[in-house]
């Protein structure tokens, strides 16, 4: 008896290449939105305000690829 995956590896490999993707460019787009605002406690070339947007576009995408797999799985 074979059972069919879900999900085949190349599936998983380009979910994984496009959550990656799409989180750099959302972190990239919380950088931008951040750096272009008065900061006083932030500079411009500062490596917290990139690690915290990068972490901001993770936490973006990871909910609108865990929404959609929601919506459309159950």
């Amino acid at each position: 008896m074979r059972t069919e995956l879900e999900f085949s590896p190349f599936m998983m490999v380009v979910l994984a290449l496009s959550f990656l993707g799409i989180s750099f460019s959302m972190g990239m787009l919380v950088h931008s939105a951040l750096m272009h605002k008065d900061t006083n406690n932030l500079r411009r070339d500062s490596k917290k305000a990139w690690v915290l947007s990068m972490i901001a576009g993770t936490g973006i995408t990871g909910w609108m690829f865990l929404y959609g797999y929601y919506v459309n799985f159950f």
